[in-house]
Order: C-alpha cells, then structure tokens, then sequence
C-alpha cells in the first residue's frame, strides 16, 4: 500500500503503470491509503500550531490552544479524506461518460495517489513558517494535478486524448469541492470550531 508513495513522487509514470496492472481485488486493498495519509497533515498541523506557533510579519509567536486546535484539525482530516472519496467518487460516476472501466474504489485510490504530495507536504506544517508552507502547498497541488493528468488514461484504461478530457473533467470537481471547503470553513470557524489563539 505504501509501497507506491517514492514512486509516485519520483516516476509517476512507472508507479501509474504498476496500479492499473492490478487486479480489481488488489486495488480495493489499497483504500486505506488515504485513510493513513490524510492523518499527516492533521496531526502536523495540530502540533505546529500548539506546540511551535508562527509568526506574522515578525511579530510575537501566535499558537492556538490545544483545546480549539483538536476540532480543527478533525475538521481538516475529515476535509482531506472528504475530498479524496467526493473526487473519487466523480472518478467513477463519470467514467461511463468517457467509456472508461471503472468503480468507487478505483476512483478512490486514483484519487488518493494522486493527493499523495499533499500529503506529504503537509508532514511540514509540523513547523508553520507561512510564505513556506504555502509556496509548498502549492507546489503540492500542482503536482498532483499533474498526476491526475498522469494517472487517469493508465488506471482507467482510456486513450491519451480522452484521459486528458476526462482528467480535466476531475480537476474541475476539484475545484468545485475547494469552494465548498471554502464556504464550510468560514461557517464552521463562525459557529462551531472558532480557533482560540494564545502567546
């Protein structure tokens, strides 16, 4: 299972070519993937907050409360896992569109492959340093993009021009999902998970 994150980082397109090899049964073994991964980000993200804080135009340190930090960091676990199960899911709902052999879990595990730099990155929000950890995210998310792009003719069995549409396709259910979270963030900073900072 964690067998394909090096590669998917160095040769995307070998580690492609190993996935869709798989049988069905062995990529439905994979759906714990993301699972695990999106637990990198969240919990880096929970002690950089508490424990190191940052620092905004050189000002004192600014670090949350680990009372308030816990449900958000559960919030952006569930975010992350939301968006590779919600992309997934578009994956396989569109695929006879694009005359692709697909199912949920397929979708899924594209997608969750796919997010495998997020994931990563996010291991640095460990030690927030802004203006770095959003030139990394997003460079991130290029990335991954770039292997949605990669990853959908291969795993869904669809020819170079279809898989680029299709691709496209997917990269716009990204976003759509990216403006819900949007939405939902500022609702939930408001009323239910509101952050509570402290020197």
């Amino acid at each position: 299972m964690f067998g394909h994150v090096f590669g998917m980082l160095l040769d995307p397109q070998a580690e492609w070519a190993k996935i869709s090899a798989l049988p069905d049964k062995e990529i439905k073994k994979l759906l714990p993937y993301p699972i695990v991964m999106a637990l990198i980000p969240a919990i880096a993200f929970y002690i950089g907050t508490t424990e190191y804080g940052w620092r905004i135009l050189g000002e004192d340190v600014t670090r949350l409360t680990p009372g308030s930090a816990i449900p958000l960091a559960v919030l952006f676990y569930l975010a992350l896992l939301g968006a590779v199960v919600f992309i997934g899911y578009m994956v396989d709902w569109m695929s006879t569109t694009f005359n692709a052999r697909s199912f949920l879990a397929k979708g899924i595990v594209l997608t969750a492959y796919a997010t495998t730099p997020v994931f990563v990155a996010g291991l640095f929000a460990v030690y927030p340093v802004w203006w770095f950890d959003i030139l990394l995210a997003t460079a991130a998310c290029s990335y991954a993009i770039r292997l949605v792009y990669l990853g959908v003719p291969p795993v869904m069995k669809v020819p170079e021009e279809r898989g680029f549409l299709y691709a496209s396709a997917v990269f716009m259910m990204a976003l759509v999902y990216v403006v819900v979270v949007l939405v939902a963030t500022a609702i939930l900073w408001e009323y239910v998970a509101m952050p509570v900072f402290t020197d």
